[in-house]
C-alpha cells in the first residue's frame, strides 16, 4: 500500500498527527490531510520532509 504516517517534532520528539495518510491537499501555510478510511484533518505547518520509502512525511508546524 502507500498510505503514509504523518509527523513533526515537538519538545525533540515525533508526534504522529495522522496515520494511513493517502492525500495532501497544500492550501497557503495549511495542509488537508485525507485518510485510507475518509477520515480528515487539517493542520497549519509545511512539509519539510518525505520518505516515501519509509512511508513517513515530516511537518514542521
Amino acid at each position: 500500500m502507500c498510505e503514509s504516517k504523518v509527523v513533526t517534532i515537538r519538545n525533540g520528539e515525533e508526534v504522529v498527527l495522522m496515520e494511513d495518510v493517502v492525500k495532501i491537499v497544500v492550501e497557503g501555510d495549511k495542509l488537508k490531510l485525507f485518510g485510507l478510511l475518509g477520515e480528515s484533518s487539517e493542520i497549519k505547518g509545511r512539509i519539510s520532509l518525505m520518505d516515501m520509502k519509509n512511508h513517513k512525511i515530516l511537518v514542521e508546524e
